[in-house]
């Protein structure tokens, strides 16, 4: 009965899934905020409630654990109306080539719903790494590229139960893990070693925090796969920089080992 209707939902969300444009921040860095599907945000007047409560909350009270590289900060930017498929069907290679090109570095969306009695709030949130998928619709490594849609669900076992929407998905750690981790991905293809470098070891750091936690199956599976990667991408920022003959002679990054690239760095 739960498959059924899980299929049910997911039938439901793609019928009315719309990917419309949500032009991102001016020389910054962006994170997407789309529209969640799901009957804990009954009309649009609560949607839009949701999505801007949820864009002041990550923008102005909290305390970002990713590296900003120089003056480009990471900024996060509402998106009304623009409501992916469950299964992010819609992300073909040219739509997530746009968004890499527009510097976007997460798209998040997903599904919050409201059941059981009392009632209480539950999500399956999306995380799309856009540097990640346009790496692995590039084809830029044969093996290795874990998947670039990390789904998590909330609460986790144990977790308090919320009423608030916004409380339950803007979760700090899974957040700052998955931007450190696209933003050093972003700036690694842009040659920006030491910047790439200090992002993918807070990442690093972060997805084990993560994974310290109460996740099972698919999406305990696809986030340690994801920091593996992480890790040896750190080593291979190490290694481009060291063979770059235009990286500084007294560079920052000229005093960690490729074999332990993140040594003292977390």
């Amino acid at each position: 009965m739960k498959t059924f209707l899980l299929a049910l939902l997911l039938g439901c969300a793609a019928a009315r899934a719309t990917v419309v444009n949500c032009p991102p921040a001016a020389n910054s860095f962006t994170v997407l905020l789309s529209e969640p599907s799901g009957d804990a945000l009954p009309d649009r007047a609560a949607v839009e409630r949701f999505l801007n409560k949820l864009q002041f909350e990550l923008d102005q009270t909290r305390d970002e654990r990713w590296i900003n590289p120089g003056a480009t900060p990471v900024a996060f930017r509402a998106c009304p109306r623009r409501a992916p498929a469950m299964d992010g069907s819609e992300f073909s290679p040219e739509v997530v080539e746009q968004l890499n090109d527009q510097r976007v570095l997460l798209e998040i969306w997903g599904a919050v719903e409201r059941d059981g009695t009392p009632p209480t709030l539950s999500a399956q949130i999306n995380y799309l790494l856009v540097p990640l998928r346009f790496a692995a619709d590039r084809r830029d490594a044969v093996q290795g590229l874990p998947n670039g849609l990390q789904r998590l669900r909330y609460p986790e076992a144990g977790a308090a139960p919320t009423q608030d929407a916004v409380q339950l998905v803007s979760r700090p750690l899974d957040l700052d893990a998955f931007v450190a981790t696209a933003l050093g991905l972003k700036l690694m293809r842009e040659r920006a070693y030491e910047p790439a470098h200090a992002n993918l070891c807070r990442a690093s750091g972060l997805l084990g925090a993560m994974l310290k936690r109460p996740l099972t199956g698919r999406g305990k599976a696809d986030l340690a796969a994801l920091r593996e990667f992480v890790g040896s991408s750190a080593g291979r920022v190490l290694r481009e920089a060291l063979a770059d003959p235009a990286y500084s002679r007294t560079g920052l990054l000229r005093l960690q080992q490729p074999a332990q690239p993140c040594a003292g760095a977390e």
